[in-house]
């Protein structure tokens, strides 16, 4: 049977949207204006009158250099975020989500997710890298005494889920932000001596829908009130280890116990550079002595055979980081990191490890990765260096699958 292209079928017609209003919603934090390492959390309550679109916010907020003398600018390490340490949600008590070390993260999404328009738009709204054939680690400069506002998009799955979802009416919950402690790890400063800075007026923005049919609303509170309204998304879960000098094997403790496990992607931070003011201790990532790498989950090797890494030999290394942090439903993602880069042994370094842990690839399909909460087995990383390897600092995200509920009480819940 024949059938008529799609450009010729006149009957195929996109469906009538429901009659809704939108309005762009402000949320200010309610413990203060002005925060710094000193006054380090920031607690934002948000809490709409209809469906918030996670996928179009932002935090909007205004970075000052307090430092005043000649000599004392900072440079923004990768972008805007670049200052924060852990993000949480939490709902009614509960915490839903939890990023720790989430600048590194964040530095790690900019790098590799984002193409070139992207990468535009991050430098525009976010002070990231400019735009080059290689996407370095330093972004916007501050001079000494200046400031400069940004918009910037949080990496929470609770606010980025699956197929756009938006958050659904009747709950409630508090975006807590704090502060790193250590201001010499915040930027990339031109003294080590002059770390002074502040965040004021941070204030999250979103769309929030209301739907106008009595209709789909009545359907809506039934389907709340009897059974609870569940959406999903990619939650990152933070494991800190670290790395003594020398060569030999080493090992890092991760312990994951998720349903399903999508990835793990491991950055690697010499201690020296993580100790530098002056340096880029949030954006770089060294590879310095490393020789081989492989993850161990459940006394199995993945990759299932170990994998090989030298500067003239980072292709399986790549491979795996390109899989492990791509988008939901995509193959690859689109890095900015190049090759001279992604080898590099100081603070321009971008090099990682990671693990592609998916069984497939289809954005209709959730919990297709691997289900670790189901065994007490330890799950390890194992990093062979040669006698150039040094003391570093080891974080490794794992990219988990994570459901969220929200029931006829008002209440999130969140199993990952």
């Amino acid at each position: 049977m024949s059938e008529i292209p799609r450009s010729m079928d006149y009957a195929m017609s996109k469906a009538v949207a429901v009659n809704a209003d939108t309005n762009l919603r402000q949320f200010a934090s309610n413990n203060g204006t002005t925060f710094s390492p000193t006054v380090n959390e920031i607690r934002i309550n948000v809490a709409a009158d209809g469906f918030l679109d996670g996928a179009k916010s932002y935090l909007y907020f205004t970075i000052n250099n307090l430092n005043a003398a000649a000599g004392q600018a900072l440079v923004l390490d990768n972008d805007a975020l670049c200052w924060i340490d852990q993000i949480r949600v939490e709902s009614q008590g509960s915490v839903l989500e939890r990023l720790e070390r989430s600048a590194v993260y964040t530095n790690l999404k900019g790098r590799w997710q984002d193409g070139v328009g992207q990468v535009l738009a991050r430098n525009t709204k976010m002070g990231g890298p400019v735009s080059a054939a290689s996407i370095g680690n330093d972004g916007l400069s501050l001079d000494e005494a200046t400031t400069s506002t940004f918009a910037c998009k949080l990496p929470l799955g609770i606010l980025n889920a699956h197929h756009g979802r938006a958050i659904p009416q009747g709950g409630s919950f508090d975006i807590v932000i704090r502060v790193n402690a250590t201001a010499a790890q915040c930027f990339k400063w031109e003294s080590n001596a002059a770390t002074d800075f502040s965040i004021t007026n941070p204030r999250f923005y979103a769309p929030v829908y209301r739907v106008d049919s009595p209709e789909v609303m009545s359907e809506y509170s039934q389907a709340l009130q009897e059974r609870g309204i569940m959406w999903s998304g990619d939650v990152v879960k933070t494991y800190i280890n670290s790395q003594t000098t020398g060569a030999g094997p080493k090992t890092a403790q991760i312990n994951d116990r998720s349903l399903s496990l999508k990835s793990l992607i491991t950055v690697v931070r010499a201690s020296t550079i993580v100790a530098d003011a002056t340096s880029n201790s949030v954006g770089s990532s060294q590879l310095l002595g490393v020789t081989q790498m492989r993850y161990i989950i459940s006394g199995q090797n993945y990759p299932q055979d170990t994998v090989q890494y030298s500067t003239t030999d980072p292709g399986r290394l790549y491979e795996e980081a390109q899989k492990a942090l791509a988008k939901d439903g995509d193959t690859y993602c689109e890095p900015t990191c190049a090759r001279a880069l992604f080898v590099a042994t100081d603070a321009t370094g971008q090099g990682i490890l990671a693990v592609d842990l998916k069984r497939f690839d289809d954005e209709k399909l959730m919990m297709t990765g691997m289900n670790t909460a189901s065994t007490a087995a330890p799950n390890l990383l194992e990093i062979t260096g040669d006698g150039s390897s040094v003391a570093s600092d080891i974080t490794t995200f794992a990219i988990c699958d994570s459901t969220f509920v929200l029931d006829g009480r008002g209440t999130i819940t969140a199993s990952a």
